[in-house]
């Protein structure tokens, strides 16, 4: 698919991510960069292109999409709005060790890496933010890498609903209804499981009214009790 370059001017004023830097510092950044529409499904770039630029979700959201050699997609993370990503272009012109995907139609705001660079030198509290924002992003690899390895699906499942709710639910009389399309299969390559056993669970929590389905549309009617399965104080409707 061809990517929509928009050509309006670019505010980043309202950016939670970059509050703390001076006016001046985000009118800079605003002059490098180039915002771009996509599709829902649509990817910006694909696991092997070269990372040229950092993104900030301005609208929407996006999904971090691994493809294994085996033919699998891993979702290792979602990105909503005033969320930034794929900072590796300001060390440098390497490969993107993942895809992004569009979770619904989404603007996205591209900043050159070796222009932002630039900037780094001459603006130090910028270089101390993408630094900080980089170092948040390896703690969440290393979480999401134990949480492969180490923590059963319900809670990784669990933890999947919790975060998508985070990011993309709106709350109304106690029942967070997640505003975005999400499938079986989008949870499945979230929590690392199978389409099969991420049906068979939302099933249970169904009938114990901790979630209400339908066509790829989630509510989670019961925060509490998918935080504590997500804590593992709830494992198989029994506590511990």
């Amino acid at each position: 698919m061809t990517l929509t370059n928009l050509r309006p001017k670019v505010d980043l004023s309202d950016i939670p991510a970059l509050s703390s830097l001076d006016d001046s510092i985000l009118r800079d950044l605003e002059r490098i960069a180039t915002p771009y529409a996509l599709d829902s499904g649509q990817f910006l770039y694909r696991q092997g292109d070269p990372a040229r630029a950092f993104y900030v979700v301005a609208l929407g959201g996006v999904r971090l999409v691994e493809h294994t050699s085996d033919g699998q997609d891993v979702q290792l993370k979602v990105f909503a709005r005033g969320e930034i990503f794929g900072l590796l272009a300001v060390s440098g012109e390497y490969l993107h060790p993942s895809s992004i995907q569009a979770l619904d139609k989404s603007l996205i705001i591209a900043i050159p890496g070796l222009a932002a660079r630039d900037l780094m030198v001459k603006r130090p509290t910028l270089a101390l933010l993408l630094i900080d924002l980089l170092v948040e992003h390896v703690h969440h690899s290393h979480s999401r890498i134990r949480q492969f390895s180490a923590e059963r699906v319900e809670r990784r499942l669990a933890r999947a609903l919790l975060h998508y709710g985070e990011k993309f639910g709106t709350i109304q009389h106690g029942v967070v209804a997640i505003d975005i399309a999400l499938s079986q299969k989008d949870l499945a390559e979230f929590a690392g499981t199978t389409v099969e056993t991420v049906n068979r669970t939302l099933r249970v929590w169904e009938q114990r009214e901790y979630i209400r389905c339908s066509r790829q549309h989630i509510d989670l009617l019961d925060r509490l009790a998918l935080q504590a399965v997500a804590e593992e104080a709830l494992y198989m409707g029994q506590r511990f």
